[in-house]
């Protein structure tokens, strides 16, 4: 038998979240990378020296969000394209 608090639960999972689409609300997929990027390196590297993990760490995190600026740009790209004809 379900309790008041279990549908509490799971009225909260049956309802979507309101997420912000502003361009300023994907400044959150920064902490994300450099969380990504921090236990990617501590898993990867045999030894962590601190100087090698934080460097190793910055240019991981560097990579990944070039990566997704440049998925960004491609992507307006197409839009803007498909957009004109």
């Amino acid at each position: 038998m379900l309790t008041n608090s279990m549908l509490v639960l799971a009225a909260r999972f049956s309802q979507p979240l309101n997420i912000p689409t502003s361009a300023f609300s994907l400044l959150w997929a920064l902490p994300i990378c450099l969380s990504i990027a921090a236990v990617y390196k501590a898993i990867k590297l045999e030894t962590v020296q601190p100087a090698l993990f934080v460097r190793e760490m910055l240019l991981l995190f560097v990579t990944i969000v070039g990566f997704l600026l440049v998925v960004a740009i491609v992507l307006l790209s197409v839009a803007w394209l498909a957009g004109q004809l």
